[in-house]
């Protein structure tokens, strides 16, 4: 089993719609709800992908409720820990016509001290259950920025792999805790690497410098350019197949969902990216965070092309 942390758990919504514009009345083509927040999208791809993924995190309310419903219905395992409010809705209106993507995100409660210290609790006590470790998203109100690396720290203790994605002080403090893997975006790895947001840089030589300065394996994400990856050792240039893409949400936590997918079923280093960028770029494909087929991740994972730099 793979335990996935889903802190700031969520019903995603997706309304599909035409020409959107504001101060308008839109009647929706489609609506799709699912349980969601990045660890719930980890832990589908992670089932489609033929793993076994488990839940945790902190739900409540009715949203909560029909969060953990959810994803029973889709033959994913949760363990959650129940707070006495709301669990967060957030909406994602699609225009098929114009191909834009507005976002509503609700911030959600701060998460009571007695409920931090229940989930580090229970993950202490099971994490020698698993076989890997996610932690993905930003921390809830009340969370500490440190929490992410007192888990990974948790379960190096275990000899758990942990693979972190996430952002901010929670990923500036998770990856001195030395996680198995991180998967940055251009902006955080500049950010760990003490650059300014402006500032020009080698992808390559970024990825190689935070995997060594840290003792991290790096997977740096550029969207629809593709990726770089780095071991400490090698670095690898990944490209990508132009796609038809209708939406991108959920994309990177299903590149997270096959990073662990191939280091866990043995594949190379250089294979499990390419099995990670694979499952991202097939969900795209995909109205819905984390709905891709098999079929198509099959067909991408024969066109992403890897090849090696120097590191």
């Amino acid at each position: 089993m793979i335990l996935c942390l889903n802190l700031n758990a969520a019903i995603d919504k997706t309304i599909v719609v035409s020409s959107f514009e504001i101060n308008r009345i839109h009647r929706p083509e489609s609506v799709l709800s699912l349980a969601g927040g990045k660890g719930c999208n980890v832990a589908r791809a992670l089932k489609t992908l033929g793993e076994e993924p488990v839940v945790s995190g902190w739900v409540g309310g009715f949203a909560g409720r029909f969060i953990e419903d959810e994803l029973h219905q889709e033959g994913i395992q949760t363990d959650f820990v129940r707070t006495d409010f709301e669990s967060r809705t957030c909406t994602s209106i699609l225009d098929r016509e114009k191909g834009t993507m507005t976002e509503i995100y609700e911030k959600g409660e701060s998460v009571p001290l007695e409920k931090i210290d229940e989930l580090r609790d229970r993950i202490r006590k099971t994490i020698g259950e698993y076989k890997a470790l996610t932690l993905s998203g930003s921390m809830p109100p009340g969370v500490p920025a440190g929490f992410y690396a007192d888990l990974i720290e948790i379960a190096r203790k275990e000899n758990v792999p942990a693979f972190l994605d996430s952002s901010g002080d929670a990923l500036r403090k998770g990856i001195e805790a030395v996680p198995f893997f991180i998967k940055p975006n251009e902006a955080e790895v500049k950010s760990l690497l003490g650059l300014g947001a402006n500032d020009d840089f080698d992808f390559a030589q970024a990825a190689s410098d935070v995997s060594k300065k840290y003792g991290t394996n790096v997977l740096l994400s550029l969207g629809a350019k593709g990726a770089v990856a780095a071991n400490g050792k090698e670095v690898f240039v990944v490209k990508i197949p132009r796609v038809e893409a209708k939406s991108a949400v959920g994309s990177g936590d299903c590149t997270l969902a096959g990073l662990v997918h191939g280091i866990l079923n043995g594949l190379s280093f250089e294979e499990s990216v390419r099995v990670g960028v694979s499952a991202g770029t097939a969900n795209t494909l995909k109205i819905g965070a984390a709905q891709f087929e098999l079929e198509d991740f099959e067909r991408l994972r024969g066109q992403v092309h890897v090849s090696r730099e120097m590191s």
